[in-house]
């Protein structure tokens, strides 16, 4: 009955006063003293805001703003934030996103590195056109073996179904260290001068990666997160090829060209994926990747596409 009164004031004021209706409207703040209270005695306005939208005032409409508390009565709070919920929105806002990888079986084993790693290698060795796609674990050593032919042909058909011969070589030695190389060229059996975007990369004992680009005399540390990014170069008369050689069952990045007393492969896994070797390089003026006389055991290997 009340909003029926409501109603018929409120028609009367509007038909009296033209297109000046007159608004009866109060606000007062209520005893708690928690929210404030907003009263409108024209309900024919709310009519007309509505009516504005004729496709969408239909029948049942029509009634709510009848017969709707919130055309008469409405009832506003204030609402507390917390404060450090702001610093933590905002601490999200600058996180990095998570590197998406591509489902596998559940038998599958573990990836190599973590997602946070992964994070950290993509911010610091790939393009900028790689960093949203997702990761493809392309061969992996524990899952499908150590033949070299299997690993070849499974670098092979990648290249063949997508077109993109980017790739990302992680490998675990014995002793826990985690190396590895990206390279932006498809690795042949014949060698292949790589581009200046590859390069060779360790992770250090305090959660870092060490990423060795070719830029004489220079070498970057990027943190797990780190946004930073190297620039990449070559230095004379060195090459950043990359070599897959299933004859002798090895893949190696640089060496061979312009080297000189000391240096040889950055990285050479030989023998099965049982073996593995790294020098210095010209090409990507990288000092060994593990410690001692730069052999090492083989634990396992993953090589990862984009998809």
């Amino acid at each position: 009955l009340l909003y029926t009164i409501y109603l018929l004031l409120g028609g009367f004021l509007f038909s009296k006063n033209g297109n000046r209706s007159i608004r009866f409207s109060r606000m007062n703040t209520t005893s708690d003293g928690k929210h404030l209270r907003c009263r409108l005695f024209d309900p024919v306005l709310v009519w007309m805001a509505m009516a504005a939208h004729s496709s969408q005032f239909v029948w049942y409409r029509r009634l709510s703003v009848l017969f709707s508390r919130y055309t008469y009565l409405n009832d506003l709070y204030e609402l507390a934030i917390d404060p450090t919920l702001l610093s933590e929105e905002e601490e999200d806002e600058d996180a990095l996103p998570p590197v998406n990888t591509i489902e596998e079986d559940s038998s599958s084993p573990k990836f190599l590195l973590s997602n946070s790693q992964m994070v950290a290698l993509r911010e610091a060795v790939l393009p900028i056109g790689l960093h949203h796609r997702p990761w493809k674990r392309i061969y992996s050593l524990s899952r499908d073996g150590d033949s070299f032919v299997s690993f070849e042909k499974h670098i092979t058909n990648w290249n063949a179904k997508f077109g993109d011969s980017s790739t990302l070589l992680v490998v675990k030695t014995t002793k826990g260290e985690v190396i590895g190389g990206y390279a932006d060229a498809i690795a042949t059996s014949s060698p292949r001068p790589g581009t200046a975007r590859s390069c060779l990369f360790r992770a250090e004992k305090d959660g870092s990666f060490t990423v060795y680009d070719g830029k004489q005399n220079s070498l970057g540390t990027f943190f797990e997160g780190s946004p930073h990014r190297l620039k990449s170069g070559g230095t004379e008369g060195s090459s950043k090829k990359i070599l897959l050689d299933s004859t002798r069952s090895i893949i190696a990045f640089g060496g061979g060209i312009g080297m000189k007393s000391g240096d040889g492969f950055g990285l050479c896994l030989e023998d099965g994926f049982a073996r593995g070797t790294t020098a210095r390089c010209e090409a990507f003026c990288n000092e060994p990747l593990v410690e001692g006389d730069g052999v090492f055991d083989v634990l396992d290997v993953e090589v990862y596409g984009f998809v």
